[in-house]
């Protein structure tokens, strides 16, 4: 990895003045990991690199030991960053990028483009032999052209039309072979990362409706955005138990993020998931102090939200016994929680059994109102332990106030945090209390 350099000394001393489980130090915490200084935690600006610094400066400063060396688990995987200067121009005015207008991803550079615009009517691909007729008769001026569709307002006849539109208009398609595709959108979809790790040849943007109508002619794009291989850190920490301490109980979050769009617009992933993070943090400095039974084992994982590529990659190449793992927790979108909590995963067998003994102990406390069940799913990183019998609960919360999902919107201003001090006393009971009775 190359030398990074940034300064949280001061910062991570003021906070471990703190008391851990605060959530007014939780918020410092994702403060810091939401903020532009990180860029979106993405590959643009080296934001997830950042991050990871970051969090391992603040498990050594919280007493835990280096699970390998220097904290960091390294693989390398493609990566886009959009960096640098990003416009969007209708007739020659100037467009508010984030807010009248997103780039996916893994859209192709624009270096100062003009583009003719033809709006297209959806309907046309709800019916491949009239997308096809259009595509000949407009065969010269399309790969030159920005083709824009607005469908909130299609009706189609049959369920046919409906599921060859569908896909002729999913999200990154370009049924045109134009140069840029443009879908208006009243409002803006979750941003994900996880499909794509190769870039197209076309741009496809989000624009938002009336941005763009029938009497603008054309539209000038400039952006880069480098496909590069970028070098990914789990970050790994663990507290040795006192008397079993070749036996681990496992605390998880991913940190990174989607990154930004440019210099101006950043995913700042408060909810998603810089309060998972935090969590992990008031953890290690809790039990730092609090000498542990069991090894507490913190995984802060990248390559999440492209795919869960960190938690698969950290199971394949695994420096402990996953049989000597007792229990898994996965903390995901803990910014909420005003209706409680759920867990994935906890239906049947060893996340039953878990999913029981956290109800035990919140009918004792009054902790939160609801602990909510759901079947086991791959939706984050719990998931590759269960394919290795490893009991892994996946944890979020419900309701209460945070931004959007996967949306500028998701700031540390915007997560009430309402129950994050009754999880974290939830979770230290549990773990304080555990005991493996087979």
């Amino acid at each position: 990895m190359k030398k990074l350099i940034f300064v949280f000394a001061a910062l991570i001393l003021v906070m471990s003045w703190v008391e851990a489980q605060d959530s007014n130090t939780a918020r410092e915490h994702i403060k810091m990991l939401a903020s532009k200084e990180f860029h979106g935690r993405g590959v643009a600006y080296d934001g997830e690199n950042m991050a990871a610094l970051y969090l391992r400066d603040c498990l050594e400063e919280y007493g835990a030991e280096p699970l390998m060396d220097d904290y960091f688990q390294t693989y390398n995987r493609m990566g886009f960053a959009m960096e640098g200067v990003v416009s969007m121009q209708v007739d020659g005015k100037m467009l508010a990028a984030g807010e009248d207008y997103r780039i996916a991803p893994f859209s192709a550079p624009m270096s100062n483009e003009t583009l003719n615009v033809i709006f297209v009517d959806p309907k046309i691909m709800a019916d491949n032999q009239k997308l096809a007729d259009f595509n000949v008769k407009y065969a010269d001026v399309l790969p030159k052209s920005l083709v824009c569709y607005d469908d909130s307002k299609a009706k189609f006849k049959s369920k046919e039309e409906t599921d060859t539109y569908k896909k002729n208009s999913a999200y990154g398609s370009n049924p045109f072979g134009a140069k840029v595709v443009v879908k208006m959108v009243e409002q803006y979809p979750a941003w994900g990362l996880s499909r794509f790790t190769k870039q197209h040849d076309y741009a496809y943007i989000y624009v938002k409706t009336g941005v763009l109508t029938k009497k603008n002619k054309t539209v000038t794009l400039q952006y880069d955005n480098e496909l590069r291989e970028f070098e990914h850190h789990n970050v790994c920490g663990i507290i040795r138990g006192t008397t079993y301490p070749d036996q681990y109980i496992v605390l998880t979050a991913h940190y990174d993020h989607l990154g930004a769009m440019g210099e101006d617009v950043y995913f700042p992933g408060a909810h998603d998931n810089a309060s998972g993070c935090a969590f992990l943090l008031n953890m290690a400095q809790y039990f730092s102090q609090k000498s542990p039974k069991y090894s507490v084992v913190f995984l802060f994982f990248a390559g999440e939200e492209s795919g869960l590529v960190g938690s698969k990659y950290f199971v394949d190449n695994t420096p402990i016994d996953l049989a000597s793992v007792q229990c898994l927790f996965n903390y995901d979108l803990l910014g909420g929680g005003d209706e409680g909590i759920t867990l994935v995963n906890s239906k049947e067998g060893k996340g039953l059994e878990l999913y029981e003994s956290l109800c035990k102990i919140n009918e004792e406390e009054k902790l939160l109102p609801k602990i909510a069940q759901r079947e086991n799913v791959a939706n984050s990183d719990h998931y590759f332990f269960t394919e290795h019998d490893v009991p892994a609960l996946f944890l979020y919360t419900m309701g209460g106030k945070t931004g959007a999902y996967h949306d500028p919107s998701d700031t540390s201003e915007n997560c009430s945090l309402t129950m994050f001090d009754n999880v974290f006393k939830l979770f230290v009971r549990f773990i304080e209390e555990y005991k493996n009775e087979n």
